[in-house]
């Protein structure tokens, strides 16, 4: 999805997550997951994909098994555990919870792969500057504060201090480390402060050039993600959601929010598989 504006990027997985998480149907969760994974399958290879699939496939067996031991409620029991039903309904009702939660985190995934941070960055920038420099220096000394760490623990054992294998003497060291760290970290934000009061940072109004302009295709995807994700959330309202207590009751409307849900999720799913085709198939010419 390369070719779409990172708003259109982020706008498509949005629409998704909001179907996938609000209304409780069991249908729309099932197929939220299996197009995330396809999604991420397509993106990141298809190793990546099934080590997703086996996560998914833990956490709802884990939700599916654990809520009926909690939750007692449902007509159909499957059998008893400690004379406390075990009901059909509450099954299903932790099945889908764990559809919702683990299709979340796989669209996430799906989001960090096919917007980097300086696409994320582009986008707050325009709206709150300051808002994305901290997230920019936040992002960026994080790592560097860990190899700092790194660095000095492994300077200070060279040179044959801390060597005490007790719980006191690693104490110290941690203490010694964070101590040096944090003095680094109070240098180099005070050497990046001067740095951009020399530039004349916040004196001037900010401009942007922008080379991910919205055009007519960016447009009309963001539209389409708008209409379906409405429809789907009216349709939810309206009777679309799964009812699972105290019987297993299918919306009347269910089956047209998922369909609706379904076409909302192949539209990146369409679009990764043509690039992906057009990656495969073409080649470059002499």
């Amino acid at each position: 999805m390369k070719s779409f504006a990172p708003l259109t990027r982020i706008a498509a997985v949005v629409g998704i997550l909001v179907m996938i998480m609000f209304p409780r149907s069991l249908c729309a969760a099932g197929v939220g997951t299996v197009t995330g994974l396809m999604c991420m399958a397509l993106y990141d290879g298809w190793r990546r994909g099934l080590k997703w699939a086996a996560g998914v496939l833990v956490i709802c067996a884990a939700t599916a098994v654990i809520d009926p031991i909690f939750s007692h409620r449902g007509m159909t029991v499957l059998l008893f555990v400690n004379d406390r039903p075990y009901t059909l309904e509450s099954m299903l009702y932790g099945l889908e919870l764990g559809l919702s939660l683990s299709g979340a985190g796989v669209w996430l995934a799906v989001m960090r792969s096919i917007v980097n941070e300086r696409e994320m960055l582009g986008i707050f920038g325009r709206y709150s500057p300051r808002l994305a420099m901290t997230i920019s220096m936040t992002l960026g000394f994080i790592p560097r504060l860990i190899q700092k760490n790194r660095r000095i623990s492994e300077a200070q054992r060279g040179a044959g201090l801390f060597r005490e294998n007790s719980p006191t003497g690693r104490l110290g060291e941690v203490g010694a480390v964070f101590t040096a760290c944090m003095a680094w970290s109070a240098e180099a934000a005070a050497g990046a402060a001067q740095s951009m009061n020399a530039r004349g940072y916040g004196t001037h109004p900010v401009r942007f050039s922008d080379r991910r302009a919205l055009r007519a295709k960016d447009m009309v995807s963001i539209g389409a993600v708008v209409l379906l994700t409405a429809a789907g959330l009216v349709l939810s309202s309206m009777g679309g959601a799964t009812e699972f207590f105290p019987t297993i009751d299918f919306g009347r409307y269910e089956l047209v929010m998922t369909a609706v849900y379904l076409a909302e999720c192949m539209l990146p799913l369409i679009i990764l598989g043509k690039e992906r085709l057009q990656w495969t198939l073409f080649t470059a010419r002499d």
